[in-house]
């Protein structure tokens, strides 16, 4: 077992540096040829060094880049292995050891040579010129047996078990992760599968693929080698319109198309094997982000080029709420890191087709690279010829993009004589030269990032937004769609002058303003959250997913203007697909915030407005008997005619602020509009049975931020507004919460009874 352990731990040793070497090759090349080489043949650079991963053995090349190493100079076979036979004679050369000459070896034994590992600083022995044990016939066992516990043997125990854990580690993920998504439902919607169905013809992918509808995940993915599952979750699928749901149906398809999922868990069996060598990590994360890019390159053939654009922003929406890429083995989705978005969007915007000129670099790059890398050094050869002048490249004019002469900026939008036109730039045709012209008097040219989109055109408004008595320009454009959030753009404009004032970044902002924390035991996850002295608490009962330590806020923000004043909606994210809390900020005068609220994320997340209240209860509550009414900043419903009396002339009201449905006269919470996997405390009419269902929903806040009650009830009274007080202890002081049990909201207050 340690024989055959060494002889493995040897071999991946030699294959790994060998990959480094082509892996360091592929990187240099791709940095050479990144405006030259299109996207799919960049991608196919890397299949050589899954090859050099997967196979030990290659044949013996003159032409071998290995040659000028230290690597596979003599026979595989021949690897300096303790044996069961006698060996007699046998020392260490003064030549290969540093220390002084020793007896040569005999003919009969000159072919065992030394293994890789033999000359490594460490692995010989402290005594260099002393002669190798002579192992006596009848002794071979024991001395094998003291052979597993020197540093060299262990070495490859360590690698053995470290191998083990990163392969179960990855297995585990990936059988708890289909193990849920095998329960979630097909997409039945008609419409939905036809688009679907029309994407799988149109890239000619004969494999069958189901469509799952999943709240696993936060931005869609295919998953499974044999039968592959495209998942959509349900905020995506419900919210993207047509247009968005091709751009994400020809991407994951074009991964099947591709055969990337194979590729990919392929990819990771290997890298457990070579778990210690960071280069061969860093490499298969640029070969993943190449994959996409390649993906990305097949969906745009299928794409007429004026969609170009739609996909890019498509593409940059999903992505920006994303703390990171999809990490299962079997697994392939719209993802990327932010560092790469960039990349991704440049290429699409300069999409060009390939042509014959940039597939001969790409073979010749291909062969150049399999030729001196796939093949082993020459066993016992001559000294290194000296190397050949590198082969001319090809002479390949650098095609570049430039700005068509005499292009006429485009309307985009026009409000009281305002308006505002854009014409691409010739970098980047997502940054345009964007012109606002105040009622022909004064105009100005900006580079902003626009675009022209007939159904959401900019919106220009002009208010006095600094109070100094004069109205500014306020310009909302509109950089992508499709989540319920519009990703928009802001600009503040002088109206003499046309300077842009400066506007406070909400993200960058609340990032450092948000106190928060993300912590994981006993198979749970815990957020914590504190803005400003409110705070809200959340427990999941899982941990598997691309967690942060903390909350953050991505790119995409909703800007309104309301009374006057600029009010912007950020979601906040934990995971790739949990997004616990949103967060409303109003700016001051300054164009700085003014104030934050924290408020519960969810698919309809507050404040609620006065429609959404009413659009809700209705769905929940009989045709009639029933009115709809406003009390301060609270909502109403009172019951008039219920059947059978029952219910009658009661009274509830809505808490906007949480979306929380609570009885008037007492207080006492009964329904939540915006946390759907709370229990409905409307129809429970037993006392006890209602006190223990609020303790129930309480009991995450005293998990999440270790709490202790102070009593057995420990449940003190009830606000008015849905709220409810609870004593509780930590870290020997008690003082008392004003609660919310359906979202975990809280706060800190003093006690209500002093």
């Amino acid at each position: 077992m340690l024989e055959a352990t060494y002889n493995l731990f040897v071999k991946v040793m030699s294959l790994s540096v060998m990959a480094s070497v082509l892996a360091l090759l592929i990187l240099a090349a791709r940095f050479l040829f990144k405006d030259r080489l299109k996207p799919a043949w960049t991608y196919l650079l890397w299949i050589p060094l899954v090859v050099r991963l997967a196979i030990p053995w290659t044949p013996e090349s003159a032409f071998s880049i290995f040659n000028l190493l230290p690597l596979e100079k003599e026979p595989a076979q021949t690897a300096s292995i303790p044996s069961t036979q006698p060996m007699v004679g046998i020392k260490l050369e003064a030549g290969l050891t540093g220390g002084e000459s020793g007896s040569a070896p005999d003919a009969g034994t000159a072919g065992a040579g030394l293994s890789p590992l033999a000359t490594t600083p460490g692995l010989i022995p402290d005594n260099p010129t002393s002669p190798v044990n002579v192992i006596q016939p009848g002794t071979g066992s024991a001395l094998v047996a003291d052979a597993g516990w020197t540093p060299i043997y262990l070495l490859g125990l360590v690698w053995l078990g470290g191998a083990a854990v990163v392969l179960g580690l990855s297995v585990r993920a990936q059988m708890r992760f289909t193990a849920r998504v095998r329960r979630e439902p097909e997409v039945i919607s008609p419409d939905i599968r036809l688009l679907f169905e029309t994407c799988l013809r149109e890239l000619q992918v004969r494999r069958p693929v189901k469509l799952i509808e999943t709240r696993q995940l936060a931005v869609p993915a295919l998953l499974g080698v044999m039968r592959p599952k495209l998942l959509l979750p349900a905020s995506t699928l419900h919210t993207l319109e047509a247009s968005g749901l091709r751009h994400v149906f020809l991407h994951e398809l074009a991964h099947v198309k591709r055969r990337d999922i194979p590729l990919n868990l392929l990819t990771s069996l290997l890298l457990a094997l070579h778990w210690f060598n960071p280069l061969l990590w860093y490499a298969v994360r640029q070969m993943k982000a190449d994959q996409e890019v390649a993906c990305d390159a097949l969906v745009l053939t299928h794409l007429e080029p004026e969609y170009h654009r739609s996909y890019a922003l498509t593409l940059l929406e999903l992505l920006e709420t994303l703390p990171g890429p999809i990490s299962l083995a079997g697994a392939a989705g719209i993802s990327s890191s932010k560092k790469e978005m960039e990349r991704r969007i440049i290429m699409i915007t300069r999409h060009k087709k390939i042509t014959a000129k940039n597939t001969l670099l790409g073979l010749a790059l291909i062969m150049l690279l399999s030729g001196c890398t796939l093949t082993g050094a020459k066993l016992n050869s001559a000294p290194v010829p000296e190397k050949s002048a590198p082969a001319a490249s090809p002479a390949a004019s650098e095609d570049k993009d430039t700005p068509a002469s005499g292009v006429k900026g485009t309307l985009l939008g026009e409000k009281n004589g305002i308006t505002v036109t854009a014409k691409p730039t010739g970098e980047n045709t997502l940054l345009h030269e964007v012109t606002v012209n105040v009622r022909g008097e004064v105009s100005r040219t900006f580079l902003w990032n626009a675009g022209k989109d007939e159904s959401r055109p900019p919106i220009i408004d002009e208010a006095d937004l600094n109070r100094d008595g004069t109205k500014e320009i306020f310009i909302r454009i509109t950089t992508g769609t499709g989540t319920g959030l519009y990703m928009n753009d802001i600009h503040v404009l002088r109206p003499v002058t046309l300077e842009e004032l400066v506007v406070e970044d909400p993200v960058e902002a609340l990032n450092q303003r948000l106190k928060s924390s993300i912590t994981h035991r006993d198979n749970h996850t815990y957020v914590s959250a504190e803005l400003d002295g409110k705070h809200m608490s959340k427990v999941y009962d899982y941990t598997e997913a691309a967690w942060g330590k903390k909350v953050g806020f991505g790119a995409i923000v909703s800007y309104e203007l309301t009374d006057g004043r600029i009010v912007a909606h950020l979601a906040g994210a934990a995971s790739m697909n949990e997004f616990p809390l949103e967060v409303v900020a109003v700016y001051g005068k300054d164009l700085t915030l003014d104030s934050v609220q924290m408020y519960y994320g969810s698919f309809v997340a507050p404040p609620l407005s006065e429609q959404e209240i009413k659009s809700m209860m209705e769905q929940r509550l009989p045709a009639t008997g029933w009115t709809f009414g406003k009390d301060g900043d609270q909502y109403t419903v009172d019951f008039t005619d219920l059947p059978n009396g029952e219910g009658q002339g009661n009274t509830y009201k809505i808490n906007p602020f949480t979306g929380t449905v609570y009885d008037a006269i007492s207080g006492n919470p009964l329904r939540s509009l915006v946390n759907r996997e709370a229990i409905d405390l409307w129809e429970i009419s037993d006392g006890s049975k209602y006190q223990k269902e609020l303790y129930k929903l309480l009991q995450p806040i005293l998990d999440t931020e270790g709490f202790e009650p102070v009593s057995k009830d420990w449940i003190s009274g009830f606000t008015g507004d849905g709220y409810l007080f609870g004593e509780v202890r930590k870290e020997g002081r008690e003082f008392t919460i004003k609660a919310d049990v359906f979202t975990s909201q809280w706060e800190e207050i003093p006690d209500p009874y002093k």
